[in-house]
């Protein structure tokens, strides 16, 4: 008989096994998924009765569009083959794509439905976009039309400072070159850190925008403390950053539309502001002006009649509540009289002399009164005016005290005691008239 060493025997039948189940399609389901640092995923398929180790080498996750997800359905092309050190085997997978669109939709949907129990896709939790942002960062591939046709519309639209981070927007490494990006622009301090994110890449297949419904992405989203726009595929198009951003545009070019104003429409509302302002202070000046004008300061002669006259009908309010007061009493005494008649009431007497007291305390006041209104109105202007002299007045009414100010005036008015003159100065005289 032949003899084998343990390594022979297990090469024998690593060749053996890899001849006859080389380029197998096999339906599975993912198990126990492992993504190790150096690229390589380990995981397990499995059916309802039998499980596989099963292996996908980096340089093949590379070329996939769509990610590994545990509990997903896949059906993959590989190699059995035996992993000579624990004698076991395994299925190297060297392609797969998702078991039919409708298993990834439910595994989307339960997705969605765990993030949002979690709060993730609150609009209470949703940040303002700014209406004129100083910087603007953008998280998309360098190459092709999206990143062309957003600088074109922002330029058209509002010129801002734009920060590129290029990314890959598809494949494996999208989904870390995205939430690095997100994480990285957050960490940027003063001149350097955007006031607004988008986050953009133009439409493609269902497999090919599945980065965007990684679970890392929306996470990272919502973590940013910097506003997010999501633009990502076109208008119909519907992934998860979408639900976890700030705001959601249709397209990247409506992205960029959002993100920034029109500058003409911008223009043409400062400029409507600047007119009603305008207006409104014109229109308050006006107001102001008239109210001035109509509530111009009385006379010293009309303010001393009005205040004359109200200390009178102020005396005979007085007088006849005093009279009225002193009756009731006198009424009230009488009736105690009359109930008890061995008192001697002098009310006769006692209402006389009330009236009397009062009457001359009032009379005295009054004389007080007239004689400080009569003092007063000797010292007014319209006394003096009596005497012969005139006030002079600007043809506003503002007194001129002095014949500087006389020289600056063309229409000037002349105040006597009986009346107005308006005098006009030449402008070739050099005296006032």
């Amino acid at each position: 008989m032949e003899e084998y060493t343990v390594t022979k025997l297990s090469a024998l039948i690593k060749r053996s096994i890899e001849q006859n189940f080389d380029n197998i399609c096999l339906k599975a389901e993912i198990s126990a998924l492992k993504l190790h640092s150096s690229g390589h995923a380990y995981f397990t398929l499995k059916d309802e009765e039998s499980v596989i180790d099963a292996v996908c080498w980096k340089w093949a996750l590379l070329k996939q569009k769509t990610k590994l997800v545990d509990g997903m359905k896949i059906k993959c092309i590989g190699q059995v083959t035996t992993y000579p050190k624990s004698s076991k085997y395994q299925f190297n997978v060297k392609a797969f794509e998702p078991e039919g669109i409708g298993e990834l939709l439910k595994m989307l949907e339960e997705r969605k439905q765990r993030l949002a129990k979690e709060g993730l896709f609150d609009a209470s939790r949703k940040k303002p976009i700014p209406k004129i942002p100083r910087l603007i960062g953008i998280i998309t591939s360098p190459t092709g039309a999206v990143i062309k046709d957003m600088m074109h519309r922002l330029t058209q639209r509002f010129p801002r400072d734009i920060l590129l981070w290029p990314v890959n927007v598809q494949g494996v490494d999208a989904v870390n070159n995205i939430v690095h990006a997100i994480e990285g622009f957050n960490k940027f301090t003063g001149n350097l850190r955007p006031d607004v994110l988008i986050v953009a890449r133009g439409g493609g297949s269902f497999e090919d925008l599945m980065p965007f419904n990684d679970e890392a992405i929306v996470r990272a989203v919502v973590a940013s403390d910097i506003p997010i726009i999501s633009a990502v595929g076109h208008e119909t198009d519907t992934t998860l950053i979408d639900y976890a951003s700030d705001l959601r545009a249709p397209t990247p070019t409506a992205a960029a539309e959002f993100a920034v104003p029109e500058r003409v429409e911008l223009a043409s509302q400062l400029s409507r502001i600047f007119s009603q302002l305008n207006q409104a202070i014109i229109s308050k000046i006006k107001h102001n002006k008239l109210l001035l004008s109509s509530n111009k300061i009385m006379s010293l002669q009309n303010i001393i009649m009005q205040k004359a006259q109200l200390s009178d009908f102020t005396f005979e309010k007085l007088i006849s509540a005093t009279n009225k007061n002193i009756l009731d009493k006198k009424i009230r005494i009488s009736n105690v009289k009359i109930s008890a008649p061995k008192i001697d009431f002098k009310t006769d007497e006692i209402y006389n002399k009330l009236i009397y007291l009062t009457s001359s305390s009032f009379d005295k006041f009054k004389m007080k009164f007239q004689l400080s209104s009569q003092a007063l109105e000797n010292c007014s202007y319209s006394k003096i005016l009596d005497k012969g002299f005139a006030l002079v007045e600007t043809g506003k009414g503002r007194p001129i005290t002095s014949a500087e100010t006389a020289m600056s005036q063309t229409y000037m008015e002349l105040v006597f005691s009986d009346g107005k003159v308006t005098v006009q100065r030449k402008p070739t005289q050099t005296t006032l008239f």
